[in-house]
């Protein structure tokens, strides 16, 4: 399974690309997710948060899903590519042994 395939449940759209947190600005209205390259993350629970820079700004976005894979596993995953693009993570094969995945091929 590709991470941008990751679903909330069966039948139900996508969760990916990530969400923002925080509303956006009215300067910020352009700004996606999708446009910016991955920080770092963390995690409360179930739910991943994504530190993400566009443009120099740094935002948060939040993953959150019934799994399968686990939030374990994602994590792992993501955490294996911290500086990618986050278009580019879309295409991320998503391990079923919860070993990382590497950066996708550009």
């Amino acid at each position: 399974m590709k991470l941008c395939e990751l679903g909330q449940r069966t039948g139900e759209p996508t969760i990916w690309p990530a969400r923002w947190v925080e509303s956006l600005g009215p300067d910020d209205a352009s700004a996606a997710p999708e446009d910016g390259v991955l920080e770092g993350l963390g995690r409360l629970g179930g739910r991943l948060f994504l530190r993400i820079n566009v443009a120099g700004h740094r935002r948060t976005a939040s993953l959150e899903w019934e799994g399968p894979p686990a939030v374990g596993t994602v994590e792992t995953a993501l955490a294996a590519n911290i500086g990618a693009r986050i278009r580019e993570l879309g295409s991320l094969e998503l391990p079923s042994d919860g070993r990382p995945s590497h950066r996708p091929e550009a």
